[in-house]
């Protein structure tokens, strides 16, 4: 069994990422004793609320219906029934296009899930359950680091797609046998969640993370990354700034 607050350690460590790792859980029913919140927020800022301030959420179909896509994807309710109609009109998208926007929208069976908890990964030693799938928000040097070090422990590809919507849809993916996979957060998610421009989200099974961290630290990558060449290389005579720091006038 993975030791959660270790784990979590290790990649704070590691990555130095924005904000805590993100474990999730999903449950076929309400379960009690859960934070559920009141009010409404869409699940892109419950996952970033989380990153960054720490908190721990209980979510259902009741208070993460902010933006719809969200208990979409969560499979807690169907979209409405006018939401292609708004796009066409209010994006000016062919409705076509709109169609294939909502069927390639990664999602859970329609009512297999009713709740999730999403927490710092830490928090589930505490839980005493497994998290489903974990989310990173990243760079995109500290996503290389975690897609190279997956990649170098398994010699599995990681896996991307996406198409500028529905960024919060990476929960599903890992547990569909995809993990890690790769997404850039949507306009929803810059508007709502503070979504930087140097923002990356990765979702990942917590048992490829788990192992993706032992390669790291068994070959000694972490962020920042050590490999800069000019940190160790004496300054390029022909370089223009080389001519106003020298101690010398530099010629040729």
């Amino acid at each position: 069994m993975i030791d959660y607050e270790v784990l979590h350690n290790d990649v704070v460590s590691v990555l130095r990422p924005k904000g805590d790792p993100v474990g999730y859980k999903l449950f076929a029913e309400r379960v009690e004793g859960l934070p559920y919140f009141k009010g409404t927020f869409a699940l892109c800022q419950v996952i970033k609320q989380v990153a960054i301030l720490g908190k721990v959420l209980a979510v259902n179909v009741d208070n993460v219906d902010a933006c719809v896509i969200g208990t979409y994807v969560l499979g807690f309710k169907e979209l409405p029934e006018d939401f292609i109609e708004r796009w066409v009109v209010e994006r000016k998208m062919n409705e076509s296009v709109v169609k294939q926007l909502v069927a390639g929208i990664h999602a859970f069976e329609m009512g297999r899930y009713k709740s999730a908890l999403f927490a710092p990964l830490k928090h589930y030693k505490t839980l005493n359950i497994d998290p489903d799938g974990v989310v990173l928000v990243v760079n995109s040097t500290q996503a290389y680091i975690v897609l190279a070090g997956f990649f170098d422990s398994t010699g599995i590809k990681p896996l991307s797609d996406f198409n500028g919507h529905a960024a919060c849809e990476l929960v599903v993916p890992p547990l569909k046998g995809r993990s890690p996979w790769l997404t850039v957060p949507c306009g929803g998610a810059r508007a709502l969640a503070e979504a930087q421009d140097d923002e990356l989200w990765i979702g990942i099974k917590p048992e490829d993370l788990r192992k993706t961290v032992d390669r790291l630290k068994a070959v000694g990558m972490k962020y920042p990354l050590t490999a800069y060449q000019m940190l160790v290389t004496q300054p390029n005579p022909a370089h223009p700034l080389t001519h106003l720091i020298s101690r010398k006038r530099v010629t040729g």
